[in-house]
């Protein structure tokens, strides 16, 4: 219930503040550069199911990538991270590929994928999976060995280790990493849309609704919201799925 307050004043101050960018710019230009949260609500409103359409679809693709992301990353982290050898010889191929931006290798992505929904999930798809994997690789390297040592000593097989030792050391990382990574993933999400083109129409995605209504800024404007609120909903949904799965960080704190 606290949270849910921080939530609403941050919302207040938001448009709050955003109401006196779009006045004072207003006054100074002549002209409303930027549209008045009440203009974009209700050109929002206006065209909601549209609106709806590429919220959901959006939604759903970011969704698809970040289940790939998790399923691919993860696991593949833990391995490299537990074992010296693993990380000695794949180490180096991970960092080397880790800076290069999926979208400067989307010429290839077409050829591999098509121009379809596949393209969009699996761009997203990688820009979260090396998120995922290098905080994992981290994590699993920072045990201490003391605790290794310990469930060995106890009898327990690499299953065990795993599944008791290594895999809740590394989730708070993992799950940190993944929030940090949701803006990033939403700008992926962006370029990935738009950059297929306005196949589908406005209803086919959030990116494809603004660049669609670009000359009408207030519709723009909404589509960019709808951005924001979709970052908003995954970056809870990760902080929710962490308190979940790692209760232990949470004993005591609330």
């Amino acid at each position: 219930m606290r949270q849910a307050l921080h939530y609403l004043v941050a919302a207040f101050a938001i448009f709050f503040l955003w109401a006196l960018a779009s006045f004072v710019l207003e006054q100074v230009k002549g002209w409303p550069v930027i549209p008045y949260p009440w203009s974009v609500a209700a050109a929002g409103i206006e065209y909601l199911p549209q609106w709806g359409s590429a919220f959901a679809s959006s939604a759903r693709r970011f969704f698809l990538s970040l289940i790939l992301a998790f399923a691919t990353g993860l696991p593949l982290g833990l391995l490299v991270g537990a074992s010296e050898r693993l990380h000695r010889w794949f180490s180096p191929l991970i960092y080397l590929l880790y800076p290069i931006p999926p979208i400067a290798l989307l010429f290839f992505l077409y050829m591999a994928f098509g121009v379809g929904e596949g393209v969009k999930v699996v761009t997203v798809s990688l820009t979260l999976f090396f998120q995922v994997l290098v905080a994992a690789i981290g994590a699993a390297r920072n045990i201490s060995p003391s605790y290794i040592l310990a469930v060995r000593t106890a009898g327990a097989n690499a299953l065990q280790l795993h599944r008791h030792v290594i895999l809740p050391a590394v989730l708070p990382e993992v799950f940190t990493a993944a929030r940090v990574s949701v803006g990033l993933g939403i700008t992926m999400l962006y370029i990935a849309e738009t950059k297929l083109g306005l196949l589908g129409g406005p209803g086919s995605g959030l990116g494809v609704f603004i660049e669609t209504y670009a000359m009408r800024t207030d519709l723009s404007l909404s589509g960019v919201v709808g951005l924001a609120f979709l970052g908003l909903l995954f970056y809870t949904f990760l902080e929710i799925l962490e308190r979940w799965l790692c209760r232990w960080k949470y004993v005591g704190k609330g």
